[in-house]
C-alpha cells in the first residue's frame, strides 16, 4: 500500500470515526490505537497485495486472528455470523474547470435562500438548519423542486466526506454525478481532500463514484459490528 493509500485510510477513519490517527509510515501494516472509542474492534485495509490492520486499543492478542479471519471471509453483504462490513474507499478526481463548468449547467450551491427546498426534499428534518460544517451544499433543481443533494456528512481540518441523496424518481439522470462533480470541485478549491465511501453492496453508489471519475483506493472490513439498517 503506497503512502497515498495510507494517507486516504488515515483521512477516511477520522473522518467517519472522529478519531485521531498519527502519520501511517511507508512499512506500516499494523496500527493499535491510543483510543477504545470506535464502534469495532478491527479496520483491515487492503490494496494491490498489501494490507494495513488498525486495532482498537482493547482487542487482546489472542483474539486477532479470529477477527482477521472473519475479514477475510467478509463478502459485499452483510452476514450477521461475521459481523464484518465490506467497503470501497475511492481516490478523488482532479475536477477540471472544464467539468466544473459543466456540472454547473445542472447544479448549483445552495444557502439560505435554499432552505424551503431542502425541507421539501426532507420534511421528517424539517426545518433545515445550514450548518457551516456540512458545507458545501450542491443541488440540482428541477421545475422549482430539488431533487439531488450534495454535502459534506462529515469533515475534519483535512478533509470532506461526501453525502449524497437523489430522489428516486430523479435517479439515472445525471443529477447526482453533477451535483457530486461540484461538490468535490468546491472541497479540493478549499484545500481538502474530498472522501467518497459506499458499502460493497451498495451498486449504486459504486457506479455513481466511477461516473464521477472517483477511483476505488481501498478495499476495506471493519467489524464486528452489530446489525444496523442500512
Amino acid at each position: 500500500m503506497s503512502m497515498a493509500e495510507r494517507q486516504l485510510l488515515r483521512l477516511h477513519i477520522e473522518a467517519v470515526w472522529h478519531l485521531t490517527l498519527p502519520p501511517f509510515e511507508e512499512s506500516l501494516h499494523e496500527l493499535v490505537l491510543a483510543q477504545s472509542s470506535p464502534p469495532w474492534s478491527l479496520y483491515l485495509a487492503a490494496f494491490a497485495q498489501e494490507q494495513v490492520a488498525v486495532w482498537r486499543a482493547d482487542v487482546v492478542p489472542e483474539r486477532r486472528d479470529l477477527l482477521l479471519a472473519q475479514a477475510h471471509r467478509a463478502g459485499a453483504v452483510w452476514e450477521q455470523s461475521l459481523g464484518m462490513r465490506r467497503e470501497v474507499v475511492f481516490d478523488a478526481p482532479l475536477i477540471s474547470p472544464q467539468q466544473q463548468a459543466q456540472a454547473q449547467q445542472l447544479a448549483r450551491v445552495l444557502g439560505a435562500d435554499d432552505t424551503d427546498l431542502i425541507d421539501a426534499m426532507w420534511p421528517e428534518d424539517a426545518p433545515i438548519v445550514l450548518k457551516p460544517q456540512k458545507a458545501p451544499y450542491v443541488g440540482v433543481i428541477v421545475d422549482g423542486r430539488l431533487v439531488s443533494l450534495a454535502h459534506s456528512s462529515r469533515r475534519t481540518a483535512s478533509a470532506c466526506e461526501l453525502g449524497i441523496d437523489t430522489l428516486p424518481e430523479a435517479r439515472r439522470r445525471g443529477y447526482a454525478a453533477a451535483a457530486t462533480t461540484l461538490w468535490t470541485a468546491f472541497v479540493q478549491q478549499q484545500g481538502l481532500t474530498p472522501l467518497y465511501s459506499a458499502f460493497a453492496w451498495n451498486s449504486a453508489s459504486l457506479r455513481l463514484a466511477q461516473a464521477v471519475g472517483y477511483v476505488p483506493g481501498i478495499d476495506g472490513v471493519y467489524g464486528s459490528v452489530p446489525e444496523t439498517d442500512d
